[in-house]
């Protein structure tokens, strides 16, 4: 009888351990949404467009985007070039293989507003721009060229907005010197299949 009484108690202890070691778990993890989700980030603003298809013909492409530079933890973007979708819509791919410049604009550290934006994650994976919550003001971040050549920015401001609200001028590729990068962020609406908030960092150059 003792025996059988000491074995019940070993089984409901590990039964217990089991129960906390599984919240704690899932109190510590972040589900990630598995279907499809919005791409669209938002508009560029059509009074632009024929100033930003000028500029790009002289810029030179960026083709990496550099956090953490030089810690054990660098993450390493590749930036490919896109354009918009049929509604004016800057478009983002499916996908977190890369994050995307919109190549009708400025280049980064040329004058005006170079856009960059990425997916915070897809297909229950997280995505290269998830960084783009952690990042801090003032942090250094490394864009690279298809020159070869490599360019500082700091970041100067960093803002989530609701994707209803998300201000116009954002967009507008013609004001300012500055690396406007974009991702979703917030909470993931099942119902309207995409994240409904989005998360601003703005970049300035490091002059020497």
């Amino acid at each position: 009888m003792r025996t059988r009484i000491i074995a019940a108690t070993c089984i409901l202890m590990l039964l217990v351990s089991v129960i906390i070691t599984f919240d704690y778990i899932n109190a510590n993890s972040e589900t990630l949404p598995k279907g499809n989700q919005t791409a669209e980030i938002a508009t560029i603003p059509k009074s632009t467009t024929k100033t930003t298809d000028t500029t790009a013909e002289k810029s030179i492409m960026p083709t990496q985007i550099i956090f953490r530079n030089g810690t054990k933890t660098q993450i390493e973007n590749p930036v490919r070039p896109v354009g918009t979708d049929k509604d004016g819509r800057m478009e983002v791919p499916d996908g977190i293989d890369a994050v995307y410049w919109y190549k009708f604009g400025p280049s980064p550290g040329d004058k005006g507003n170079a856009i960059i934006a990425g997916h915070r994650d897809w297909g229950g994976e997280l995505g290269l721009f998830k960084y783009l919550e952690d990042i801090t003001l003032g942090e250094k971040v490394i864009i690279g060229y298809e020159d070869g050549t490599q360019k500082t920015f700091a970041v100067k401001s960093k803002k989530s907005y609701a994707f209803k609200d998300f201000p116009q001028e954002l967009m507008d590729t013609t004001k300012g010197k500055q690396v406007t990068l974009i991702s979703c962020t917030g909470t993931f609406n099942r119902s309207l299949d995409g994240y409904q908030n989005r998360e601003v960092v703005i970049l300035q150059p490091v002059t020497k």
